[in-house]
């Protein structure tokens, strides 16, 4: 009689947690659908190209399709931005060398990246087990991996749910096309999406529409809008040969793209702005044609 006793005890406690847990799991998912359900979505484009960047800095693959994670996009094994090149111990980009643009990384299917540059024997890099992989290319260099970690930096711009490899504060960078047709506009060389390093594109809005977008919905993957996208000399880079070309696009986006917002005057200054920065709501796959829905 005793053992029967605590056997059913046992099976009390185990019937009162599994309660308690289901219990708190439909609260938390009610809490999900009302705060979607308040957000009100209007159709405002389509998903015109996808950029991934396996490499931080190195040339963009443009894919059809990808998988939205809450550490941004991924693709056959790969994510987006979570390795970068260090050289002397110092992280490369194309401020400092502005060939590294010329890389172009490409997806070799289980994790694998190869490295293919003008002049030079492809590189294969199996996926990493420890967080750096030595190479060896023109000079010493080291591909640098980390996950994802929470950093001061982004004290009251990202949530404590945001994660990121190497992307500059939240996990996905958005742009529109009309946004950079109304730059070129402006401009006596035009210049390419490229340059701007966007992970989606949209089409059919209106120009810097996407300022007032709050939230996006591409399928079932939602993004909240985090800040515009700061520019810096990266932009004056030629996408296609590597070489830095005066001060373009950046003098012209500085002459009706600055910061207005206060909170956005303090960090960036008279940096201009061009594009959204994005933190991922709810995971989702998206592809090229999906429509874009904004809640402003």
């Amino acid at each position: 009689m005793v053992g029967l006793k605590a056997a059913l005890q046992s099976k009390g406690v185990v019937i009162a947690v599994l309660t308690t847990t289901t219990v708190i799991s439909a609260g938390i998912a009610y809490l999900q659908w009302r705060r979607h359900r308040k957000r009100h979505y209007v159709p405002v484009g389509h998903v015109a190209k996808i950029y991934m960047y396996p490499v931080k800095c190195c040339r963009g693959l443009e894919v059809g399709e990808a998988v939205v994670t809450e550490q941004g996009l991924q693709w056959k094994g790969i994510m987006d931005r979570h390795l970068v090149i260090l050289y002397k111990d110092r992280f490369l980009d194309s401020r400092t060398e502005s060939r590294i643009v010329l890389i172009s990384p490409q997806c070799s299917g289980d994790g694998q990246v190869r490295l293919e540059a003008p002049g030079m024997d492809p590189l294969i890099l199996s996926g990493p087990t420890k967080n750096v992989i030595n190479v060896r290319t023109a000079g010493s260099c080291r591909l640098l991996t980390r996950c994802p970690v929470n950093h001061k930096r982004y004290k009251g711009i990202a949530t404590k749910k945001d994660k990121v490899g190497f992307q500059e504060f939240v996990a996905m960078h958005l742009a529109t096309e009309s946004s950079l047709d109304d730059l070129n506009s402006r401009l006596a060389n035009p210049v390419t999406m490229r340059v701007f390093r966007p992970n989606v594109v949209v089409s059919g809005s209106d120009p810097f529409q996407e300022d007032g977008w709050q939230y996006v919905r591409i399928g079932k993957a939602e993004f909240r809008k985090t800040l515009a996208c700061n520019r810096c000399l990266i932009t004056t880079v030629n996408p296609e040969t590597g070489v830095k070309e005066g001060q373009e696009p950046l003098n012209t986006l500085r002459s009706y793209r600055l910061p207005e917002d206060e909170k956005q005057k303090r960090l960036f200054g008279q940096t201009p702005l061009f594009g959204l920065m994005c933190g991922v709501e709810q995971e989702g796959s998206i592809r090229v044609g999906d429509t874009v829905y904004a809640c402003v």
